[in-house]
Parts: C-alpha cells; structure tokens; sequence
C-alpha cells in the first residue's frame, strides 16, 4: 500500500505540472505567442502522458487504490482520444471558424483548472487520509 501511495503522489505531481503546462498553453494561444519549439514539444508531452495514465491506471488497480484515484487518469485518456479525434475531424474537413479556437483555448483553460484543483485536492487527502 505504501508503494501505491508514492507512485499517487508521483502521479499527481505530474498531473500538477501537465495542467501548468496546459494553462501556459492556453495563455500562449490566446496572446498568439506559441514559440516553435513549444509547438513541438507539447503534443509529444502529452502523448507520452496518455501512455502514463495508461499505465498509472494498471498500478493503481494493483495497489488496490479507491476508485477515486482512477477519475483523473480516466478523464486524461477519455480527453485525449476525444480531443485528438475532434482535431482530425477538424483538419480534414477544414472547418475552422474564429469562434472556434476563443472556444478551445476556454475549455483547454478550465480543464487545466480541474486538472489543478482535483489533483491538489487528492494530494491533500492522501497525506492526511491512510485509507486512500
């Protein structure tokens, strides 16, 4: 169970720094500031995240974690699979509307948000609660 628990805090940490990464990104974006490099590195950070959740999920179910700990590695694979389809359904039709990216750039904010204040909030359970 300890082990667990040191891989959740690990877990959530990179989860910390993923939604930090995630709402520079969508300040970048909204300022139309997004350096070349940037552009390139994020989408790789975040396709190897979606391999980490991947295996976060396997390690959490044997460490026998509560079912809590499993909504943010759910939600980071459910949310990519639907974003990445939403942006190829996007590029190969060539719909693109300016209220579109305003639109994005406001959920990628307020997933960033939740991505913070729920990984905060099972940071803060986990180090006065032993039965997480």
């Amino acid at each position: 169970m300890k082990s667990g628990l040191g891989f959740l805090h690990t877990y959530l940490y990179a989860v910390l720094t993923i939604a930090l990464l995630g709402l520079t990104d969508a300040a970048l974006r909204l300022l139309k500031m997004t350096p070349l490099l940037y552009v390139r590195i994020v989408p790789l950070v975040l396709f190897l995240f979606f391999f980490f959740n991947i295996f976060s999920m396997a390690i959490f179910r044997r460490h026998d974690l509560q079912r809590i700990v499993f909504v943010l590695p759910l939600y980071h694979i459910i949310s990519y699979i639907v974003f990445l389809s939403l942006g190829l359904y996007l590029i190969i039709t060539g719909y693109n509307p300016i209220w579109l990216s305003f639109a994005l750039i406001g959920i990628q904010a307020a997933s960033s948000l939740f991505e913070l204040g729920f990984s905060m909030y099972l940071l803060i359970k986990s180090d006065f609660s032993p039965a997480l």
